[in-house]
């Protein structure tokens, strides 16, 4: 191919390298949280699953943080997502009204150039990570504005596990420094070893 031009032909090579960069995503609570930096959509998911897990279980050990909570009670709505570093909007109207703000304050291809619109993306994301969490053994209504029947169910599960394994970890010790008169039964069901005297 041959070009006219240095400036045609470095504009094609924009348009190339445009066209063929993967796109990656950035996933923010506020400004000071990051769930995930510049990764690939499916990486966005699973990233977003495991900071709902971790929240979720800080929680049910009361070690929760703000993010958390903001987490819990607004669910994905909290999250502030950037599609190849524009801020990414869900809610056209919205998007509308800040870009004519911004015309107004002639300041739109600045606003253009680090925002856009597409506002079937949440549902996508949401769609999603329902089917995650149905593959994990959870089967939950939309994240999109609440992840509190989430988080209650998560926390739930953490805290009888927890207790499951205190029990497993006092029968160990027990067992191990009074061997005599502690003795470790194994269960058959999979369940921790019980201990009898």
């Amino acid at each position: 191919m041959h070009y006219r031009d240095s400036k045609t032909f470095a504009l094609a090579l924009v348009w190339i390298m445009t066209v063929d960069a993967p796109i990656r995503y950035t996933a923010r609570i506020e400004e000071s949280v990051s769930v995930v930096e510049e990764v690939p959509y499916e990486r966005l998911s699973a990233g977003i699953l495991e900071f709902t897990v971790r929240a979720a279980i800080a929680r049910s050990g009361d070690e929760s943080e703000w993010e958390y909570e903001e987490l819990r009670r607004r669910g994905l709505g909290c999250i502030h997502i950037f599609r190849n570093g524009k801020a990414l909007w869900t809610d056209r109207d919205a998007f509308e009204a800040e870009l004519a703000e911004a015309r107004r304050s002639t300041c739109a291809d600045r606003f253009n150039a680090s925002n856009e619109v597409d506002p079937t993306f949440l549902e996508l994301l949401d769609r999603d990570l329902r089917e995650r969490w149905r593959l994990a053994g959870y089967d939950v209504p939309s994240l999109t504005e609440s992840m509190k029947p989430l988080f209650s169910e998560l926390e739930a599960d953490a805290k009888d596990r927890a207790a499951h394994a205190r029990r497993a970890f006092a029968n160990e010790i027990l067992a191990s420094a009074c061997h005599d008169l502690y003795e470790v039964r194994n269960v058959s069901d999979g369940d921790s070893p019980n201990i009898s005297r």
